[in-house]
């Protein structure tokens, strides 16, 4: 499918940021990571972020954006991508919500 396609059929319109935040979440071992990084894209319904820890599809982590005081549950939807970067790491929001300050059209 062509790139230009597949863009145009995404729920939501996606914005190249870097914004730098915390992420928190459980390690497979036990226990937890937080890691200082940036979101990459955003959308209405998540965000594709920079992580260099492997997260898989599944996991729930915590975002939290550092200029910002609202955190926000996402789900791992998809770890790598077509682009082979292992750190790319596409998340989706658990409960909508907007703690990146971006305004979508409904």
């Amino acid at each position: 499918m062509a790139l230009s396609t597949k863009a145009s059929m995404r729920r939501s319109t996606r914005i190249q940021v870097r914004i730098p935040v915390v992420v928190t979440g459980p390690l497979p071992t036990g226990g937890t990571f937080t890691e200082e990084t940036y979101v990459v894209t955003v959308s209405k319904f998540g965000a594709r972020l920079k992580c260099s820890y492997a997260l898989t599809p599944g996991m729930e982590i915590t975002v939290k954006p550092k200029a910002g005081d609202e955190n926000a549950l996402f789900r791992v939807v998809w770890a790598g991508g077509r682009s082979g970067n292992s750190d790319d790491v596409g998340i989706q929001y658990v409960k909508r919500a907007n703690i990146f300050g971006i305004a979508f059209p409904d």
